[in-house]
């Protein structure tokens, strides 16, 4: 196998408890051939002088200081100007990339040379409970993936590598508009243009905490998340109005925004155009994004809030596909719909399900 240079990308604000342990996992890759630009965007505690000491350990690092707070979507930008590898791999400073991450990454670009962005399955932990990890499943292919991405990032961002060709010829770049799912963005402007993948198995540890963006910023999350549907929108040629949107969000929550049997028409209609409109000009794995529906029909129904009326309106639904459903969705569907339960809000639900 050949080895290009990969730049790795690690921008750092404020990560004085982690981001030695992150750095060192790049440092300990069994790829070497790499150069890690981590960026130092104007922290208040000590990154700055971990990074500094790190750097002069190993002059594979180039540590850049921000005279400014540009927060992320800029440092990342100003960091692909940067890199000078052929392959860029993102890192966050707070999580932990296992020793045959980038290897196994530059051999699948290398041997895909139709596919510009590859990721990796991972692992979520909690600091405070480092023992415990939960595997995270994504679609593999790209004909999956195109299906996955429709509704929810299934790349994982501080896992990613990507081609540099994909910001110096594709002309793609983390966009201001997208703040807090600019990653998300990105790869559904690149779906159009080119070709993604997941490696098949977990090569990072996803540090779980409360001061994520997931955590922090939910509701500006959700609204941005709704641009992104846009883009979709306008690829497909489907409607991007803000009624429509609000219809593409339920479905790609599992959370009617109106709770009644009319409003689960519009979503159900919503699928089913869909699907139509794959069949008409294929984009994504047909039998793939058909099964996805399915379950999303389900857990809209169970979400609906309108009671147990809402299973003769499940079974009518051509969505509806019993094969494709676990004993357990149905315990959920069943519990749910018999007490109108509010989605992640009720008591019930979070000593139930959570």
């Amino acid at each position: 196998m050949s080895t290009p240079l990969v730049s790795v990308l690690i921008p750092c604000y404020n990560v004085e408890k982690y981001v030695e342990e992150s750095v060192n996992s790049i440092l300990s890759q069994t790829y070497t051939n790499l150069e890690i630009i981590a960026i130092n965007d104007c922290s208040t505690d000590s990154t700055g002088d971990l990074l500094r000491k790190l750097a002069q350990k190993d002059s594979r690092i180039t540590v850049v200081d921000n005279e400014v707070n540009l927060k992320l979507i800029k440092t990342l930008n100003k960091g692909v100007a940067l890199c000078n590898g052929e392959y860029i791999a993102r890192m966050d400073a707070d999580d932990i990339s296992l020793p045959t991450r980038i290897e196994k990454e530059v051999a699948f670009l290398e041997a895909n040379r139709d596919h510009d962005i590859v990721s990796t399955l991972f692992y979520a932990f909690n600091s405070e409970n480092p023992a415990k990890k939960t595997l995270h499943h994504s679609p593999l292919t790209d004909s999956e993936l195109r299906a996955y991405l429709l509704f929810k990032s299934g790349i994982c961002h501080p896992a990613v590598m990507i081609r540099k060709r994909v910001f110096t010829e594709l002309g793609l770049k983390f966009e201001p508009e997208f703040l807090h799912v600019e990653d998300y963005a990105l790869w559904s402007e690149a779906v159009y243009k080119t070709k993604v993948a997941n490696v098949g198995e977990p090569l990072l540890l996803y540090r779980v905490h409360q001061n994520q963006v997931s955590s922090l910023h939910e509701d500006l999350q959700t609204d941005n998340k709704k641009k992104v549907f846009k883009i979709h929108c306008s690829h497909l040629g489907l409607p991007s109005d803000s009624d429509f949107i609000d219809v593409y969000a339920s479905v790609a929550e599992c959370v009617p925004l109106h709770s009644s049997l009319k409003y689960l028409d519009k979503c159900e209609e919503f699928m089913l155009n869909l699907l139509t409109v794959n069949k008409q000009k294929p984009f994504c794995d047909n039998a793939y994004l058909d099964r996805m529906l399915s379950v999303n029909w389900l857990r809209l129904c169970a979400n609906s809030r309108v009671g147990l009326k809402v299973l003769h309106r499940l079974k009518q639904s051509p969505l509806y596909k019993p094969e494709n459903y676990t004993s357990r969705d149905f315990a959920i569907l069943y519990t749910k719909c018999t007490f109108k339960l509010r989605y992640k809000k009720s008591l019930i639900y979070k000593l139930v399900f959570r």
